[in-house]
């Protein structure tokens, strides 16, 4: 049977229709959904046209302060600072000392006591006060059209344009808010330009507030790229984040210098120097040249302790002799008055070091003498420099070479090893123009050392010369080596003690006491100690072939020369080896 056609046993289903209404609402819901994406995305991608002012980058926290970028780097002041590195006075830019010394240039030296700053050049020295707009090269005036130095508060500032004429930097000065750009010359840069309109941002990002709107082809510094974005200067001064895309090929550039390159000259003795260091500590013992040179090798160099520093005002003792000086000429000896300040205690070192008048006497005293005496060189034995007075010495030293040099005067300066609480005597800037550094190569261990040692183990003096070359070149670098040596007393109880013997006196004294010695290699030298009651004796011996192995040292750094502590200590056989070397 079929069913064809036949319904009524069917049973329909029901379509569900949606009502219209409902329709119209889910359309609506997710158009509006859409819509609050769509807005979304707007707002998250579409860069911001905020713009804020320059003061929510550059900090000013006093009157009349100027905001630093140095080579392209914002110096902001630290929170606890009491002055800004830089300020505007009467329209003039002004650089604080300190920012000076620690970015710029070491080379000024300020007196507060008589409000004076000075700065040496290669040949000239150039002195300004405060609160004046002359300043003196040598012992001739010149002017600028604003005061020079000036104070603010417990600060002291120096013209910027003062600066410019001898420390090579550029500078440009804005304002709104006040700021100052400053370049180093020799400094290598990134330039590039903006390929089109658009914008300097705080940060990396759209969404960053705007700093300057920049405009096609300005000229622009990159200081370094973060991806997509490059932190940039602009030509006005104004630095931040831009597009990677806006920015043109970059160009590497130098910042050129301004100033001529210095020449700091040196004057040679022309071959190896053999200097001997001669104590001579009243005027009747100069009569006893002749004697000391006939009983000291082939020395080319003597070096009299003539003179010392006697007052705080830069004065002179001398015990120097013309007689001296003219029998070391007959016998081709060149002589180096040397100058201390150990003699007299009541000299405070750092006073006369720092005051300007003071110093300058001392220099005029010194080069007077010289010129007196026929002296071929002066050497310096400033010891146990405080570290305020270093500023002090290093310009002692340049100012005494300047006049040494136009005297036709050597210069040379005795120095301790390398070590931090040395670092002051700065023989980088002593080298610049001094015509040689001496290593005083011993006292390593001396009376009131915590313990016994050497008074030069050859570890100790290799490590000194390779780490003055670091700051020295070799051909004018002296190595010191001492003709003594030390006998320590250690007791049970009680302090320990010692007393320096030269060479034949610690060979009588080994002899008479019947210690026997051992070479020692860590210290290339020969040791000896022995007990007696309750104490313990100990030696490290000076001799020739311990003074060989200094020399051995000399030798291979290529070491100008040799200096000897001091005539009285030593003997025929270091001589003898002496000659082997120099």
């Amino acid at each position: 049977m079929s069913y064809r056609g036949n319904t009524h046993n069917r049973r329909r289903k029901k379509r569900y229709r949606v009502p219209r209404g409902y329709i119209y609402i889910a359309a609506a819901v997710i158009c509006l959904a859409v819509l609050v994406v769509g807005i979304y995305s707007i707002k998250k991608y579409t860069p911001t046209k905020e713009h804020v002012d320059l003061t929510e980058y550059f900090t000013l926290s006093h009157d009349n302060e100027a905001a630093v970028v140095l080579n392209s780097e914002y110096l902001e002041p630290t929170a606890d600072m009491a002055h800004g590195y830089a300020l505007v006075d009467n329209g003039a830019v002004y650089f604080e000392l300190g920012f000076i010394k620690d970015h710029l240039d070491d080379g000024y030296v300020y007196d507060p006591s008589e409000i004076t700053l000075r700065y040496a050049t290669d040949t000239e020295i150039y002195t300004a006060t405060l609160g004046s707009n002359s300043y003196s090269i040598d012992k001739s005036g010149e002017s600028l059209n604003n005061n020079i130095v000036i104070a603010n508060e417990d600060a002291v500032y120096v013209l910027a344009d003062y600066v410019k004429l001898l420390t090579d930097i550029q500078y440009k000065y804005f304002d709104e808010p006040s700021r100052v750009f400053i370049e180093s010359a020799g400094t290598i840069k990134q330039t590039a330009k903006a390929k089109g309109k658009t914008q300097i941002r705080i940060l990396n990002g759209p969404k960053s507030p705007i700093l300057e709107d920049v405009k096609k082809g300005e000229a622009l510094t990159v200081v370094r790229d973060t991806g997509k974005w490059s932190f940039v200067v602009s030509e006005n001064g104004v630095m931040g984040y831009m597009k990677n895309k806006k920015i043109s090929a970059q160009t590497e550039e130098t910042v050129e210098a301004t100033l001529p390159e210095r020449n700091y000259k040196h004057i040679s003795t022309g071959k190896e120097i053999s200097l001997l260091w001669h104590q001579v500590t009243a005027q009747a013992a100069n009569a006893d040249i002749g004697n000391v040179l006939a009983n000291s090798g082939k020395v080319n160099v003597v070096s009299p302790t003539w003179f010392y520093m006697n007052d705080n005002k830069g004065g002179i003792a001398s015990i120097a002799s013309s007689s001296y000086v003219s029998t070391c000429h007959a016998a081709g000896v060149q002589v180096w008055g040397l100058i201390s300040n150990l003699e007299d205690e009541s000299v405070d070192t750092t006073t006369v070091l720092n005051t300007t008048s003071a110093r300058d006497a001392l220099v005029n005293n010194l080069i007077a003498q010289a010129i007196t005496y026929g002296l071929d060189g002066i050497n310096i034995d400033i010891e146990q420099l405080a570290g305020a007075a270093s500023d002090g010495y290093i310009q002692f030293i340049k100012e005494l070479s300047i006049k040494c040099e136009k005297n036709d005067i050597i210069l040379s300066v005795d120095n301790y090893v390398p070590t931090a609480s040395s670092a002051g005597y700065n023989r980088k800037e002593q080298a610049k123009y001094a015509d040689y550094v001496i290593i005083m190569g011993y006292d390593e261990h001396y009376t009131g050392s915590e313990e016994a040692g050497s008074v030069a183990s050859i570890g100790w003096v290799e490590q000194g010369v390779k780490d003055t070359l670091d700051e020295v070149p070799a051909e004018q670098v002296v190595l010191g080596m001492p003709f003594y040596c030390r006998v320590w007393e250690i007791p049970e109880e009680g302090n320990m003690s010692s007393k320096a013997y030269g060479m034949d006196a610690i060979q009588s004294y080994l002899k008479t006491n019947g210690v026997s010695t051992a070479w020692d290699e860590a210290s290339g030298q020969f040791y000896g100690e022995y007990v007696k009651g309750n104490t313990t004796y100990k030696v490290w011996v000076e001799d020739d072939a311990s003074l060989e192995e200094k020399l051995k040292v000399m030798d291979k750094y290529g070491l100008a020369g040799g200096a000897f502590w001091k005539k009285g200590f030593d003997n025929t056989a270091a001589w003898n080896v002496i000659a082997k070397y120099l």
